[in-house]
């Protein structure tokens, strides 16, 4: 009986460790495509998404330009299993564009 006890008490404190030790960033997801602005201009649209099924994640990303860092800043509150967020195209005025994320967190 202890050992059984014991057994179900441990099972139960190391699911609840990983469950809560999820990173919302292991659920964010680039995505990249054909959109008809961006094919024009030799690029595709970038998406992220959030790929957990369940959880809501806020997510800060900052935007680069030509391998720059630019000053402009994003914040999403992306849904579980939700459509992907348009960012916009990985190319403009001939020059790569992207994004980086800087913080992600679970909307409580």
């Amino acid at each position: 009986m202890k050992t059984t006890t014991f057994l179900l008490l441990f099972y139960f404190l190391f699911t609840i460790k990983y469950a809560l030790a999820e990173n919302p960033n292991d659920f964010l997801s680039f995505t990249t495509d054909f959109a008809a602005k961006c094919v024009t201009r030799g690029g595709v649209m970038i998406y992220l998404s959030n790929t957990h099924p369940s959880r809501k994640i806020k997510v800060t990303l900052e935007r680069w330009y030509m391998d720059h860092k630019t000053a402009d800043r994003g914040r999403s509150i992306l849904n579980a299993k939700s459509s992907p967020d348009p960012l916009g195209c990985s190319k403009i005025s001939e020059g790569k564009q992207e994004w980086k994320i800087l913080k992600a967190e679970w909307v409580k």
